[in-house]
């Protein structure tokens, strides 16, 4: 064994896996770690889900779990559709503080939110999500106006507590 690779071997494994420039070598495995860290840890999916439209998944219904999900052909996926034209791992659904997200994962034939193309895109109730040919509407309940058009309590309590306290500081500063 040459004195680089023993050098090599005393290193930490993610020193040994950098190439030349810095560049560093993930598994899958890593790369969902740090997906799964990077995404807050709040409580679950309530409600999100994606509903086949298209022919090949028409009547198919997934609900969203976790704050990560990957969607594609494999039978590791979360959502698995069995359709030609969607890649073993075509793209990942991805819950954060503002909602969801897709993300193509190299896919062949693309991934579009609303007829088109995207590589990383938000998604909100309503929108049509394609992968490949197998398209789906994206529901979200967390984020739909509710009857007599009034949002969810997680979307509208903020603004209330501000206008409360702007309104209690005229009142006071009125006093005065």
């Amino acid at each position: 064994m040459s004195s680089k690779e023993q050098e090599s071997k005393r290193r930490p494994r993610h020193q040994r896996d950098a190439g030349p420039q810095g560049t560093q070598v993930f598994s899958r495995e890593e790369v969902g770690k740090l997906l799964d860290e990077a995404v807050s840890d709040t409580d679950q999916a309530d409600g999100a889900e994606l509903r086949g439209v298209s022919e090949s998944v028409h009547g198919q219904s997934y609900a969203l779990a976790g704050n990560t999900m990957v969607v594609g052909r494999s039978p590791d996926c979360g959502i698995r559709i069995e359709e030609a034209s969607v890649s073993s791992e075509h793209a990942r659904l991805v819950r954060d503080d503002d909602g969801w997200r897709v993300v193509n994962l190299l896919s062949t034939n693309g991934t579009f939110v609303n007829d088109r193309k995207i590589s990383n895109a938000a998604i909100k109730d309503g929108d049509h999500v394609r992968f490949g040919r197998a398209e789906f509407v994206f529901h979200d309940a967390d984020h739909r106006i509710g009857s007599g058009g009034q949002r969810n309590f997680k979307s509208w309590w903020p603004l209330a507590v501000a206008a409360a306290a702007i309104i209690g500081l005229a009142v006071v500063f009125l006093l005065l």
